[in-house]
């Protein structure tokens, strides 16, 4: 409940502070009085836009500030998801600069509008004769029937299940998209890949072949030059291995003699050891030549094919191309993925949709339970409040797409007088009409909401006599679970009050100034008095307002 109001720096109010109780209160004043100023600057806190032409002083701040004691209410979690510090007196404030930005807190932390607007929500309803557009929302009687199914939950998770529903369904638009432009070049870069794969490259391949064909297609010049090196090494007389030997002999002799030979005797029959070894990689080199003539067709077509692929892929040398042949792969294996990724996304949707179904299919059954039980309270309420042959159509159809709210649409239908043909509801209703009908609605709402606060702005527009006394009956019973604030300009209404505030308006050195203030006993006597006769209070009507406040 709302327990204290402070205004400051605004339209025509300096500073005012309201306390108010639990229970049934009722705001009064004379029309023009600025009522309704102190309603628009409460509305202020809970996310409503900023008329910057209505602030007081251009140079000052202008603050409106709210303090609500929630001890008895479920508003933790409210809190908690907005990333808000929860206590059970809880501070809302709105700061407006000179220079034209707002602030916004609650419970001193800075947020934003929206967060103020979502949880103040939950902790006020500000009701107003102008609310009948809201009848013409979908959302407002799926509300009212789903407040009163206690189904609340049950269609929170359904709005839930169907943002991952159409998140869903955006995702598989993005991949159907994303493999339409793969599947065009799919096929050509499988074609581009199992070319390559079948090439069956290796990284060092091209230079080895390079250098082997360079060798084949030389292959007379080596030969004739390794019979050369085999002729010289030991084909003749005169053979270098020959003359070693000789040479050898020769220092094994001497070395007999003289000790000075014995190391160089060493290092020639090294150099024979060498010779040897020379000599057998020549001649099996040549060998290797041999069988290798065989082969150069094979290279040659190796390489062409290398080539071609190098050319065609626009790269220099094999290892490039193996890293084109993986890039392909790459983009195949995507579109191969993309491909499963959809059809697991198609089975979830499918999933997802069958249990938006089950949940729909719920929740409209409850709706169709409630809808007699709705049907008679509002039409009972309504008979108290003078509307004896009202009747109401509440006309629950399937509709052909999801709402947040199901997969319902609502029609709404009234008559006010029994033969008269049933029309919507903002066809028919009249503005007094229409104030019965939105608070039989809301003291319906008031047994099923757990709403600390609940403030009527002039709902008793265009109702007199026993009827509003039946309406002040009505804010009465639902000020028994809640607290009541009634803005009202009948006599009837405002006595029902536990309290009862009065707005004035006060001149000051040629300065007009709002002000409000909680009325004594004897003040609201007076005041009754002259809302019952005017201005010129009479014994009758100060006896007539003792009768209503007692």
């Amino acid at each position: 409940m709302i327990t204290k109001l402070s205004i400051k720096n605004y339209a025509l109010i300096d500073f005012i502070e309201i306390d108010f109780e639990e229970g049934f209160s009722t705001i009064t004043g004379d029309t023009g009085s600025g009522k309704s100023i102190i309603l628009n600057a409460l509305s202020l806190i809970f996310g409503n836009r900023v008329n910057h032409s209505l602030i007081k002083n251009n140079e000052l701040k202008c603050i409106i500030e709210a303090d609500f004691n929630l001890n008895k209410f479920e508003l933790k979690e409210v809190f908690k998801k907005s990333n808000l510090d929860y206590f059970e007196n809880s501070i809302f404030r709105r700061e407006i600069l000179p220079n034209g930005k707002s602030r916004s807190f609650i419970n001193d932390t800075p947020t934003n509008l929206e967060t103020m607007k979502t949880v103040g929500t939950k902790v006020i309803d500000i009701h107003t004769q102008h609310e009948s557009f809201h009848l013409s929302k979908n959302k407002f009687f799926f509300s009212l029937l789903d407040d009163i199914s206690e189904q609340k939950n049950i269609v929170k998770n359904f709005g839930q299940n169907l943002s991952h529903f159409n998140e869903l369904k955006s995702q598989l638009g993005k991949l159907e998209r994303l493999n339409a432009s793969l599947q065009n070049d799919f096929d050509y870069n499988s074609f581009l890949f199992n070319e390559l794969e079948n090439a069956k490259l290796s990284e060092n391949e091209q230079l080895k072949l390079e250098k082997d064909l360079k060798i084949l297609k030389n292959y007379e010049e080596i030969s004739t030059s390794t019979k050369e090196m085999e002729f010289l090494l030991e084909a003749s007389e005169t053979s270098i291995e020959t003359q070693i030997r000789r040479l050898n002999s020769i220092l094994n002799n001497i070395s007999k003699i003289s000790d000075d030979y014995v190391e160089v005797s060493k290092r020639v029959e090294g150099l024979l050891i060498e010779i040897e070894d020379i000599k057998y990689d020549i001649l099996n080199y040549t060998l290797d030549l041999e069988g290798g003539k065989q082969t150069i067709i094979d290279i040659e077509k190796r390489l062409d094919l290398i080539y071609s692929l190098q050319k065609k892929h626009s790269v220099n040398s094999v290892k490039e191309l193996i890293g084109v042949m993986e890039s392909l792969k790459e983009k195949i294996s995507k579109n191969e993925t993309v491909i499963i990724d959809i059809d697991n996304l198609k089975d979830e949707i499918q999933k997802k949709e069958s249990l938006l179904n089950e949940q729909s299919k719920k929740i409209s059954k409850s709706r169709l339970n409630v809808i007699p039980r709705l049907k008679s309270e509002l039409e009972m309420i309504l008979s108290k409040l003078g509307m004896n042959k009202a009747k109401f159509k509440f006309i629950l159809t399937e509709s052909n797409s999801y709402n947040f709210y199901g997969a319902n649409e609502i029609d709404v239908l009234f008559s006010s007088n029994q033969g008269s043909k049933y029309n919507s509801i903002l066809d028919v209703a009249s503005g007094g009409e229409i104030s019965r009908i939105l608070i039989s609605i809301k003291s319906i709402l008031a047994d099923h909401l757990d709403l600390p606060t609940m403030i009527f702005d002039e709902i008793d527009t265009g109702i007199s006599g026993e009827i509003s006394n039946s309406m002040a009956n009505l804010m009465l019973k639902m000020s028994k679970k809640m607290q009541i604030i009634s803005i009202t300009h009948l006599p009837q209404v405002a006595a029902k009050g536990k309290n009862q505030y009065n707005v004035y308006k006060h001149h000051n050195k040629n300065r007009t100034v709002i002000n409000i203030k909680k009325l004594s006993d004897k003040e609201r006597i007076e005041e009754i008095a002259k809302m019952l006769s005017g201005d010129e209070m009479s014994s009758s009507a100060i006896n007539h307002a003792k009768e209503l406040l007692n």
